[in-house]
């Protein structure tokens, strides 16, 4: 989507497929402790852990992470060992987890699936950019081939509003983003953001101060608009040109997460925030209660970070076209388990999801389940 017809986001970095024996043989086979810095801190170099005993490589009651690799499908991650929750060859919109622990998943011509109970249920042939999930009957998200904000109430999928309909200072609106922290749904449009509790829909208006959607000077005076929103424990957080500003009951508050540095895209349990800085290849973490100073981690090495999760832990996860590594709060690197190569073979992960605390431990080698992975959707 463009910002009035005059920007757009790039686009995502070519991928190269890997099944999902290869990436647990990859991920086996070049396996290290990687290392990471802070502004308070120099960097420290961590070795080489040797190969867990096999009593030591199972922690029953861990929770499970989900990834998703591009030409292999879903992965669960869960006691040290990768099986195969889909396999398909299609490409991945939205991958993340209801309340009920539910995995739900939204794929090119699949649609939207969710897996729960070790079944999978088809929802929508259609799939979309991002869900915004209040319960399993109660599912919001946006058309962004048709302009228009579509409700699932558990049996059919319906159109509520369109574009136009969230009338303001435009008269082609467009819509930008959308959320949800289990309670409210909020929808981020060139016309201003929108809260849906139950039926009733509610105009928030835009911090105090802020004006100009975007930077175009013949825009300065169109009401700003988020450019982005994210749900936290707390509620939400609405990112503008000018910062990032938590919605409270008494209004708008600035939160500390420096403005222009980095696109936030999590926001943890543990009020713990994180981003991909303007270099496309270093996580930003930050305390949003004001404690501590902005971490960083050092430059993966990769050329693009596509999926970022916080779990309740306060790690960081993030995945990318070379490795799924994991932070502490520090920004500094825990674990890195490469994609890397094998037989010039390379593997991108492209989504991350992580379950309540994830694992107790993380595993210096990760085991492929010696299951069949099942056949793609799109066959018959």
């Amino acid at each position: 989507m463009t910002e009035h017809g005059r920007r757009s986001r790039p686009s995502s970095a070519s991928m190269v497929s890997l099944s999902a024996a290869t990436l647990a043989l990859v991920l086996a086979a070049a396996v290290h402790d990687g290392h990471g810095k802070t502004k308070a801190s120099s960097s420290s170099k961590h070795p080489r852990g040797a190969m867990p005993a096999a009593s030591e490589s199972a922690n029953p009651g861990d929770a499970p992470v989900f990834l998703f690799v591009k030409g292999s499908g879903i992965l669960r991650w869960q006691d040290g060992v990768l099986s195969s929750v889909l396999h398909t060859t299609t490409a991945i919109r939205d991958l993340q987890l209801d309340a009920e622990g539910a995995l739900w998943a939204s794929l090119e011509e699949v649609g939207v699936v969710r897996f729960v109970g070790g079944k999978q249920v088809n929802l929508n042939k259609e799939s979309f950019a991002k869900l915004a999930i209040r319960s399993p009957t109660d599912v919001w998200t946006v058309n962004d081939s048709h302009g228009s904000v579509v409700h699932y109430d558990g049996s059919r999928w319906k159109t509520v509003r369109t574009r136009n309909s969230l009338a303001g200072a435009l008269d082609d609106n467009h819509l930008v983003d959308i959320a949800s922290d289990g309670r409210v749904v909020w929808i981020a449009s060139w016309n201003g953001l929108w809260r849906v509790t139950g039926p009733r829909w509610t105009r928030m208006e835009p911090p105090p101060g802020l004006s100009g959607g975007a930077a175009d000077v013949d825009l300065a005076a169109v009401p700003a608009y988020p450019l982005s929103l994210v749900a936290s424990p707390r509620g939400l957080i609405a990112c503008y040109l000018q910062g990032c500003f938590s919605a409270t009951d008494s209004g708008w508050k600035p939160t500390p997460w420096p403005a222009g540095k980095a696109r936030l895209q999590r926001v943890g349990a543990t009020d713990l925030a994180t981003g991909i800085a303007a270099d496309g290849r270093t996580i930003m973490v930050e305390h949003l209660d004001g404690s501590g100073e902005t971490a960083t981690s050092e430059p993966l090495p990769a050329t693009g970070i596509n999926d970022i999760a916080v779990d309740a832990s306060g790690r960081v996860w993030a995945a990318t076209d070379h490795s799924l590594t994991v932070f502490d709060a520090s920004g500094r690197t825990l674990k890195e388990w490469q994609s890397g190569s094998l037989d010039g073979v390379t593997g991108e992960i492209q989504r991350v999801v992580v379950a309540g605390a994830g694992p107790t431990r993380l595993p210096d080698v990760l085991t492929a389940a010696q299951v069949q992975p099942p056949a793609d959707l799109r066959e018959p």
